[in-house]
């Protein structure tokens, strides 16, 4: 018999191939009914037949999540305190002289701006200073307004005592002139200075310790008041201007030790401690992120086009903010032999590597940065001679907190 009468124009094998309303109520006996006469002799599918129709049926969907937003989840999450941060203020707070050892990204500036303003606020007259001359014109804009608190790098306080005290400050013209000048000369330009001024400190707080020399120490020291307050902050690790074993503390003290990590992603802060060949942290504040990204490149050219991409994709694609990105090298842009910059050339460029400025990319030496830190570090132009230098290596990438891309030359022998 033809069935097709319902359907003019198809021909249906029989009364199983058709439904109607009345097996519309209950389908399953109808379909059932209808696959047994379509396939009398069944077979087990196999495991990629049901594949293809898992896949055909119900594709996995995966989420691409931007970066952009990424980047914004992990910068959020670091910002909560953690019990180490805590426990280490208490134990501050009950110290009149301690030394605080701790990798990059863990706390260390923090704690020290918020000893400061302790301090200040309990009336005490403050020195912070450190080595960076960055990292102190940032801590100044965060203790700004505060009374009795005076915030400076080392080398600056120098001068400005000296110019007050009418010593003046004179940099040598000659190059290794200018280096026993400010290695040397300044330590006993400030002694001369504090004497003259008579100017006295209740409580010193040192950020960067570990670039200050033994000189340096004597100098500050004569700064204090009667049962003055010290407290020294210092990676050894990050000492990018002194040669870590010539490092002294300013006292002797069994240092308190902050082990957990507070300003990288984990991925971040792993890569980080590999580059510097130094010990992971025991914790991570935030447990997942991005992956660091490492492109390698025969020459400076190549270097070029790939950091040209990678702005591309993380103010376009990802929708990262030109004012989130820093940009760090082991020298200056402008050097000429600095051929990598020539990737710059669709972003505006911000010098000032302390403050953001909407629209722009901030820019610097590894140098220059250290102490500071950015949502995303893009750490290029290492040759040879960076890769021989961990500590470089370490300070820049370090400064990462939720993404880190590494443009090396082959010869920097990075992996």
């Amino acid at each position: 018999m033809n069935w097709s009468g319902p359907l003019p124009g198809c021909e249906i094998p029989s009364r199983s191939f058709l439904l109607d309303r009345s097996d519309l109520a209950d389908p399953a006996p109808a379909l059932t009914r209808l696959l047994r006469e379509a396939f009398p002799d069944p077979k087990p599918w196999t495991r990629p037949q049901q594949q293809v129709l898992r896949d055909l049926l119900a594709p996995d969907c995966h989420l691409l999540v931007p970066l952009g937003s990424r980047v914004d989840d992990t910068v959020s999450a670091l910002q909560r305190a953690t019990d180490e941060q805590i426990r280490a203020l208490r134990l501050l707070r009950s110290q009149s002289r301690l030394l605080i050892e701790g990798g990059a990204g863990s706390g260390k500036t923090m704690l020290a701006v918020t000893l400061a303003r302790e301090h200040a606020a309990k009336g005490k007259s403050v020195l912070l200073t450190c080595f960076n001359r960055a990292l102190a014109s940032h801590l100044s804009a965060q203790l700004d307004g505060v009374p009795g608190l005076t915030v400076c790098n080392f080398h600056e306080l120098v001068k400005l005592l000296a110019e007050q005290s009418g010593l003046g400050f004179k940099v040598p013209a000659d190059e290794a002139a200018r280096r026993q000048f400010f290695n040397e000369d300044c330590a006993e330009l400030l002694l001369n200075a504090a004497e003259r001024l008579d100017l006295r400190f209740d409580t010193l707080i040192v950020d960067e310790a570990a670039d200050f020399s033994p000189m340096w120490w004597v100098a500050l020291e004569s700064l204090g008041a009667a049962g003055f307050a010290w407290y020294c902050f210092f990676d050894r690790r990050q000492s990018v201007f002194r040669a870590q074993a010539q490092w002294e503390p300013p006292f002797a003290a069994e240092p308190l030790v902050l082990e957990a990590n507070l300003r990288n992603a984990r991925p971040i802060g792993e890569r980080a401690a590999l580059l510097g060949q130094c010990v992971v942290p025991t914790e991570f504040r935030v447990e997942h992120g991005p992956a660091p990204q490492l492109q390698h490149s025969g020459d400076f050219a190549e270097m070029a086009g790939q950091l040209r991409q990678v702005l591309r994709t993380l103010l376009k694609r990802d929708g990262l903010r030109p004012e989130q990105v820093v940009i760090l090298a082991p020298y200056r842009h402008t050097n000429t032999t600095s051929g990598w910059a020539a990737g710059l050339d669709e972003v505006t460029l911000n010098l000032d590597v302390v403050n953001a400025v909407p629209g722009q990319v901030r820019i610097g030496t590894i140098q220059g940065f250290k102490g500071l830190e950015a949502d995303v570090v893009i750490v290029a132009g290492l040759d040879r001679k960076a890769g021989q230098h961990p500590e470089w290596l370490y300070v820049g990438a370090s400064r990462a907190r939720a993404a880190l891309f590494l443009l090396a030359l082959d010869s920097a022998g990075l992996s």
